[in-house]
């Protein structure tokens, strides 16, 4: 009786035994289980952060390269100059630049010329790059494909004068409703560089006799950019 009782004991006990060696299999597979299910949404989650972030940069590439062009009729008009900004040292005949466009206003006729300083120019229409459309003068070797920014312009190193016409269209938010606004820019450019050395800016229409407060001829900043608005 005792060796039967024994027997069973040592059963039960090993069968016991084999259930916790199944059970620590059955944990720690659920565990592995557990964490490979836990990486497999971690990286699907990555996956899809990368792949929404992809289509975001995408789609604003996108919308810079597709921005809606517009040609010579849509800038046609007059144009007064409300600021200036340049690197280095200008032209003499800058320095009274307001007194010439106060007397013989920039013009952009539908036919493409551009009328400035007393003298007309051949306006190409290059289409849209970096967000602006940019229209280059005809005979100065504006070099479209290298522009990225006002302040990174190239054209022919022998030429001197305006080089090209940009038109950029902002976007500010104005409790929460967008509200572009165009603005205008002729580029100019010295002989003996390919480099433009700064731009006009201007706006549309003619000129009030407030627009005529600046001052080219400033010894102090003629090495440094600056930059006047009315």
């Amino acid at each position: 009786m005792k060796k039967g009782l024994l027997g069973l004991s040592a059963f039960i006990f090993a069968a016991a035994l084999v259930g916790c060696g199944a059970d620590k299999e059955k944990n720690a597979d659920n565990k592995e289980k557990a964490e490979a299910t836990t990486v497999a949404d971690e990286t699907t989650a990555a996956k899809d952060d990368a792949e929404n972030s992809a289509k975001e940069n995408t789609t604003s590439q996108k919308d810079k390269e597709t921005a809606e062009p517009v040609s010579i009729k849509d800038i046609a008009g007059a144009y007064h100059k409300t600021g200036h900004a340049y690197m280095g040292d200008y032209p003499d005949d800058m320095k009274n630049i307001d007194d010439q466009l106060k007397e013989d206003p920039i013009t952009v006729s539908e036919d493409g010329t551009l009328h400035f300083c007393g003298k007309d120019y051949k306006l190409n229409e290059e289409g849209v790059k970096e967000e602006a459309n940019i229209f280059s003068i005809e005979g100065s070797g504006f070099d479209t494909s290298k522009y990225m920014g006002v302040f990174s312009c190239k054209a022919d190193k022998d030429y001197e004068g305006p080089c090209a016409f940009i038109k950029t269209t902002t976007h500010m938010t104005v409790n929460d409703v967008d509200c572009p606004y165009d603005t205008y820019m002729l580029l100019l450019k010295q002989s003996g560089t390919e480099d433009t050395y700064g731009y006009i800016s201007l706006d549309t229409g003619e000129a009030s006799e407030d627009s005529w407060s600046f001052d080219w001829d400033d010894e102090d900043e003629s090495d440094e950019v600056s930059e006047s608005e009315v």
